[in-house]
């Protein structure tokens, strides 16, 4: 490890990551100690990355999953207008050959809610 005297500190002394000299330990017992310590820190930190590594993963399902249903929802959307143009154009067709095929009948059914509708607005 490198460590800095006081005369090869950098302007921004902020800035430099702190340094731990592991070498300079006066116990053998604490020497061993501290190098358990930093083992366990270790082991620990790459639990916690595997762990965010595992969690960052299922996110990124979720998200995908989530915008596949965005995707679909607005393909069906974009369907909706299409399908009740078809509708309406078959509904027009089918009251168009009603009344080329009973033209007297379609009068009379006409004058008839005339009348239903007038009768109605007179109340």
């Amino acid at each position: 490890m490198h460590t800095l005297s006081v005369a090869q500190r950098p302007l921004f002394y902020d800035s430099v990551e702190p340094t731990i000299d592991r070498s300079r330990t006066a116990n053998p017992t604490a020497s061993r100690t501290a190098t358990a310590a930093h083992h366990v820190v270790d082991v620990l930190a790459d639990q916690a990355l595997t762990g965010v590594g595992k969690v960052s993963d299922s996110l990124h399902i979720a998200v995908n999953h989530a915008a596949d249903a965005v995707i679909h929802t607005a393909d069906r959307v974009a369907q909706v207008p299409v399908q009740v143009r078809q509708k309406r154009i078959k509904l027009a067709n089918a009251a168009f050959a009603t009344m080329r095929g009973r033209p007297f009948l379609t009068l009379g059914g006409a004058i008839a809610v005339g009348y239903i509708i007038g009768h109605m607005a007179r109340r």
